[in-house]
């Protein structure tokens, strides 16, 4: 009974984290485009208007009717149902790797579920894209959990559970449906493995949701409004820039998973019952974090120094623009964050690598373990599934979603063998360097998103006031606050087409421009 009220209190925790996190994230970017009828000026005021815009926006751009659905809809029913719907879609989708993981429907494992949703936070590319922005998040996370609950059968039916009835039946086609419109390569994947798991096994509600799952595909890329988008995006592109893209996209994921690997080489290692060694934090690390920390939250100091420095000494002739210095400010104060994370990290596993008597990884030793194999064959379906973006004119780092959703089943799995349960659970150094690093983010994430707030607040006043006054243009100073707490803050400035054309569309003015 106290494992599952803790548990209850992690999920608790998780959504009380992403509801604030929402609740700061102002509409931006696309939002203003989807609070209209798509193709149109008119703003969605009524349930047929939402219907409409749906419709519109799979002829003239895409077939992912359901996340488009979704995404209309709360937008319309305003932004505290949409923070709060969009908190539980990120709470369900760390239950359902949980329970992926686990291959059981029991809920008593809290420090389980609290890795998994560290874990889901620190390694989801592109985090504030992807699960806060609210058209971002409708494509990304809300494709993710309807497809995680379709295949959760699947997999308990793999692992010995049996299911039948009709009613059963029913759902999984209908699920199957739902989970084949959802996003691109995503939907190729469940398709291919449904249909092959249903061959294989001939299970009448496999093959329920397979057929399902086949249909739903079909009207995803069939729409009318991919050809559309394709030709305005994928012109001219050969060959090249296609496996272009697949190295880039991996390579990018690969950055987001660092924590996760770190604690596979980990978890992995202490499987062959090597000799712990004494833990040795090193004080330089120590040091050196609490140097950044300072420098970041105090405005970037170091990165500002580093700006000056360059200016003034070493390229004095050069004179640049402003432009320039707003872009290196910007990828300095990135730089910072990463510096910061790295080093965090780097203070965690050295010493903790020592103190749990890692050893070498011998993967024919590891194998030999059922949830690494399960974790291997995650593994091999993730990196099919990016592969499937191939045919895509581009492949964005936060497109990997899906296959990093599959890697953290696996390496959740991984956790739960009781060898690694026992020595994780023990580890002082471990549960602290979780905390210091979860507690950094989050607060990263929160004031930053505060601040930005703030700003936008101002400016949208301001576009108010203009659009009352019937003035034509309405200018900004450019938003001085560059740090983004590893993406999972998204917010960009006015000076892009898509933020001021939907704002222009929105409000009713016809310029938006940012100064130089």
């Amino acid at each position: 009974m106290r494992e599952k009220f803790l548990t209850a209190a992690v999920a608790l925790i998780i959504f009380a984290v992403m509801f604030a996190l929402n609740d700061l994230m102002p509409l931006h970017r696309d939002d203003y485009d989807y609070s209209l009828i798509w193709g149109t000026a008119a703003h969605i005021n009524s349930l047929s208007d939402v219907f409409e815009s749906t419709w519109q926006h799979y002829f003239l751009h895409g077939g992912r009717l359901v996340t488009v659905f979704w995404l209309n809809l709360f937008l319309w029913l305003g932004k505290f149902p949409f923070d709060a719907a969009n908190a539980l879609m990120f709470v369900a989708l760390v239950i359902l790797i949980y329970v992926h993981a686990r291959r059981a429907l029991k809920f008593d494992e809290p420090w389980i579920l609290a890795a998994a949703g560290l874990l889901t936070w620190l390694c989801l590319p592109h985090f504030g894209e992807v699960a806060v922005w609210k058209s971002g998040s409708t494509v990304y996370l809300w494709s993710a959990v309807p497809v995680a609950l379709f295949l959760l059968p699947f997999n308990l039916a793999l692992a010995g559970r049996k299911f039948s009835g009709k009613f059963f039946v029913v759902g999984m086609f209908a699920l199957g449906i739902l989970a084949g419109c959802s996003v691109e390569n995503l939907a190729v994947t469940v398709t291919l493995f449904s249909l092959a798991a249903a061959v294989r096994l001939k299970v009448p509600w496999m093959a329920a949701g397979a057929l399902g799952n086949l249909i739903g595909l079909v009207a995803l890329l069939a729409a009318p409004g991919n050809f559309v988008r394709y030709d305005a995006q994928g012109a001219g592109k050969g060959i090249l820039s296609h496996i272009g893209n697949q190295i880039a996209g991996n390579a990018e994921m690969l950055i987001f998973l660092l924590p996760v690997i770190l604690l596979m080489f980990c978890a992995l290692g202490i499987l062959r019952n090597t000799t712990p060694k004494p833990p040795r934090v090193s004080k330089v690390l120590v040091g050196a974090i609490g140097i950044f920390v300072v420098s970041y939250f105090g405005g970037n100091l170091i990165s500002g120094a580093i700006r000056d420095f360059c200016a003034g000494v070493i390229f004095p002739e050069l004179n640049p623009s402003v432009k320039f210095v707003e872009r290196f400010d910007n990828f300095m104060a990135k730089s910072e964050e990463f510096v910061i994370y790295a080093l965090i990290l780097a203070a965690i596993f050295l010493p903790l690598k020592n103190s749990l008597g890692v050893a070498k990884v011998n993967l024919r030793e590891a194998l030999k373990f059922e949830p690494v194999r399960y974790a291997a064959a995650l593994l091999a379906l993730a990196l099919f599934n990016n592969l499937v973006m191939i045919g895509a004119p581009t492949f964005p780092a936060r497109a990997t979603f899906s296959s990093v959703v599959m890697i953290l089943i696996g390496a959740v799995a991984i956790l739960r063998i009781p060898a690694v349960t026992e020595k994780f659970s023990r580890s002082v150094i471990l549960k602290a360097g979780a905390l210091l690093i979860g507690g950094f983010t989050i607060i990263s994430a929160l004031v930053i998103t505060k601040n930005l707030r703030a700003e936008n607040d101002v400016r949208i006043s301001a576009v108010q006031r203009a659009a009352a006054e019937n003035m034509d243009e309405v200018s900004f100073k450019p938003i001085e606050i560059k740090n983004r707490a590893l993406r999972h803050v998204f917010y960009v400035d006015f000076d892009n087409s898509v933020t001021t054309g939907g704002l222009c569309k929105f409000y009713g003015i016809k310029k938006i421009s940012v100064e130089e």
